[in-house]
């Protein structure tokens, strides 16, 4: 699986979550837990602020059904982190996709 390149490994670690997205270990969360939300097109709103949390920001993992991650900004693939079903949760259409990483400590 091709990893997304929207965000730097120095940013990532700041944010304190890895790039490797690890699917035994995503499947095995204790619910509630935080993520990290990275819009897929981060670089194509390069007039924002890198961190703005239409781009980037802390999600709830609320539960894990089957092979879907239901969070508090829409639902994601166990296999890759990846959006499915929906686009991040604003009210109108947009290419708001994303892509979750894990915090080094869950």
């Amino acid at each position: 699986m091709r990893l997304y390149r929207n965000i730097s490994d120095a940013e990532l670690g700041a944010l304190g979550a890895v790039r490797e997205w690890d699917q035994e270990r995503a499947q095995n969360l204790s619910v509630p837990a935080q993520a990290v939300w990275v819009h897929s097109l981060r670089e194509k709103y390069h007039r924002l602020d890198p961190f703005d949390p239409c781009l980037v920001r802390t999600v709830s993992i609320l539960r894990i059904q089957g092979d879907v991650i239901k969070t508090d900004f829409g639902s994601y693939s166990v296999q890759t982190g990846k959006n499915i079903f929906y686009a991040c949760g604003c009210k109108r259409f947009c290419d708001c996709y994303g892509q979750l990483y894990l915090l080094t400590r869950l």
